[in-house]
């Protein structure tokens, strides 16, 4: 058992990832590196923004884009620079392990290659701790909170095809009828006008309920108080008059660590590996001078 455990291991893709990424990084050490000050200078200005520009907006043509970068204020020209020193400094990088082909497509495959292979090993040294994931999870409660959810059908009559009165009278003679025959939910769908979106609603969220009918509709549903055989209304809707049969009405909640653990831990990781990646980006920027050349017609 233990031979054949050893071979699997062997041909699992993500060891073969992890010995080639170990083996660049060993290279990127070994390597002989221009540590000259033109091998470690970074110049940005218009020459080298527009060709950044034009890659984001292929529609632009080198007029335009000049009309473009001359149009930003000043805080949307810093992050351009921004953006093109780091995207400079991770090629630069990715170039020195000599995987380097000079065009802005292999350019962005370097950069997001060189990303990876760290992200990797930032996962695999990261110790995750219970007081990490408990910190993390008390500080975002809200991002785990689970919203209301409610179960229901709902019989529609269209205000526009016989007018709004006329509308909300038919809704109330059907409400009695529908009452006194205990209409059950799967029968709602012989009842009615044709809606434009869903007949049945399950377990859903009152956002998506608000986005279907509007916001109130979707509050008065989830104030309801949920029956298998009482419906309710008329409750009017952006299009009309309904009858509502709620059946399930699950309150919101936050749910304990223990129930998301692995999600709340997805998230910590997911962080953390920002963090060191951002990390490892300020430190390489760090041994780079930068010169950023400001248009003449700057403030």
């Amino acid at each position: 058992m233990k031979a054949n455990s050893g071979i699997k291991l062997h041909r699992e893709p993500l060891v073969h990832f992890l010995l080639a990424g170990i083996l660049l990084f060993l290279i990127f050490d070994l390597l002989p590196r221009d540590t000259s000050d033109n091998a470690r200078s970074i110049q940005v200005g218009t020459e080298q923004l527009l060709p950044l520009i034009m890659y984001r907006n292929p529609r632009l043509d080198p007029e335009e884009a000049s009309e473009l970068l001359a149009s930003l204020n000043g805080k949307q020209r810093n992050g351009l620079v921004e953006t093109y020193i780091r995207e400079e400094v991770m090629y630069r990088e990715a170039v020195a392990l000599g995987l380097d082909k000079n065009n802005y497509n292999a350019r962005r495959r370097l950069i997001a290659e060189l990303e990876y292979i760290n992200q990797g090993f930032i996962r695999e040294s990261l110790i995750i701790t219970d007081d990490d994931l408990q910190a993390h999870y008390e500080d975002n409660r809200v991002r785990y909170f689970v919203a209301p959810q409610g179960t229901f059908t709902h019989v529609y009559f269209a205000s526009d095809q016989r007018g709004d009165n006329a509308a909300h009278s038919l809704a109330e003679e059907e409400l009695l009828q529908l009452n006194e025959s205990n209409i059950p939910f799967h029968q709602a769908a012989s009842h009615g006008d044709h809606f434009l979106y869903h007949r049945n609603y399950v377990s859903k969220e009152q956002e998506e309920v608000a986005s279907h009918f509007g916001r109130g509709f979707a509050g008065d549903v989830f104030a309801l108080t949920a029956s298998d055989t009482q419906w309710k209304g008329p409750i009017r809707s952006a299009f009309g008059y309904h009858l509502v049969l709620v059946t399930s009405i699950k309150p919101g909640y936050y749910p304990p660590l223990k129930e998301i653990r692995v999600r709340v831990e997805d998230d910590v990781t997911r962080l953390r590996v920002e963090e060191e990646i951002e990390r490892f980006y300020r430190e390489v920027r760090s041994t780079y001078f930068i010169s950023i050349i400001e248009p003449e017609n700057a403030p």
